[in-house]
């Protein structure tokens, strides 16, 4: 039986007072206005993942530093943040709590681990403690303050694998455009989508990958043939190439619609990394797409969402929840200043032809609309 996400808790990142979200879906879309909170929300997961990854001083500096991130909304003497996740990952139930103090000063973490409901591992400041059947097994007095201690914990690799995987998408169609030189990184395609030429280039080496990436591309471009990548000659610059049917030669990157290009960076970023642990955060993939592509793209989302790699959308388009499940759909408000999110009333159900889009545009849900 798939399981989704149990619980995760957020307090103290920009509007995020606290938030506590329950039975997340493997495919989830949270709507709600500008301004209300969905791309705080996404950044505060991204967040953990850079203190689990690389510590609390470099994770703040990256993120511009306390004065960036710290929420104003709970109080101004408040300098902590906190987060915690309730997951079930290779068959073991996992629940990770994780609280950063003095984040303005130096930052310094606590942490506590449970595994199938025995603890593993806690951590104090300078002090981590490890336990096999709630008994104590070692001890790392003068550990880092400001350093994980998820690392030491053998039993919880893949909880450490899937937190250091999470990358929010923010395309920018024109810099994903572009021509990639040589020594262009591949290993990850970058937020923006500005490595994407190099890494179809590298996928071309996958079959099973570009043929998804066609077959989809097929699906939501009408007309389109080919997609494939070419290397110029006078700069060694890598570039993508399309072809159209009617049509002898291919024509650069550059010549297409920002749709298309916005389309083929969530395809890269969806299919290359649903594989691994980790989690998929997009923001509004529905920009510059028609409205029955978007469904479309749902889908191929939706497929290869898991409960192991998640894909969160944010959205203001009525057309994606159009193809949301009542389940999936979020809905993100700020009231007073402190960003909500709530899911979908579970006893929602169509009536007399009323769709999902029709009732979250008519307010019967309180929240989450547009504008």
């Amino acid at each position: 039986m798939e399981m989704n996400i149990k619980q995760i808790k957020i307090s103290g990142f920009k509007s995020i007072a606290d938030i506590e979200l329950n039975e997340l879906a493997p495919y989830s879309v949270f709507a709600g206005a500008n301004g209300s909170g969905k791309s705080n929300f996404f950044d505060a997961l991204a967040f953990v993942s850079a203190v689990v990854s690389i510590g609390a001083i470099q994770a703040l500096r990256k993120f511009g530093s306390y004065e960036q991130i710290h929420c104003y909304t709970i109080n101004s003497k408040t300098r902590n943040f906190s987060a915690s996740f309730d997951v079930v990952l290779d068959g073991k139930s996992i629940q990770y709590c994780l609280t950063i103090f003095d984040m303005d000063k130096e930052p310094t973490l606590l942490e506590h681990l449970v595994v199938d409901g025995s603890l593993l591992m806690s951590r104090h400041p300078e002090t981590v403690t490890l336990y096999v059947k709630d008994e104590v097994d070692k001890e790392y007095p003068g550990f880092p303050a400001f350093m994980p201690a998820l690392m030491l914990a053998a039993e919880a690799s893949s909880l450490l694998s899937f937190l250091c995987n999470i990358v929010v998408y923010r395309f920018d169609p024109l810099r994903a455009k572009q021509s990639n030189s040589l020594d262009t990184d591949t290993y990850e395609l970058e937020q923006d989508g500005r490595n994407i030429a190099a890494m179809l280039a590298d996928l071309e080496e996958e079959a099973d990958i570009r043929e998804q990436i066609l077959e989809w591309m097929t699906l939501l471009v009408p007309g389109l043939q080919e997609i494939g990548t070419e290397r110029q000659k006078l700069d060694t610059r890598t570039i993508i190439k399309f072809k159209e049917e009617g049509t002898k030669a291919s024509f650069p990157a550059h010549l297409v619609s920002d749709g298309t290009i916005y389309a083929l960076c969530i395809m890269t970023a969806v299919l290359s990394r649903s594989r691994s642990l980790g989690m998929t955060l997009i923001e509004e993939p529905e920009r510059g797409i028609h409205p029955k592509a978007i469904a479309e793209l749902v889908n191929l989302m939706r497929d290869n969402a898991n409960s192991e790699h998640p894909i969160f959308v944010t959205t203001h388009n009525e057309s994606l929840i159009r193809a949301t499940k009542s389940n999936e759909l979020w809905l993100v408000n700020k009231r007073e200043g402190k960003t909500e999110i709530n899911n979908t009333p579970k006893n929602f159900i169509a009536q007399d032809g009323l769709k999902l889009d029709e009732a979250w545009l008519m307010n019967m849900f309180d929240g989450g609309l547009p504008w």
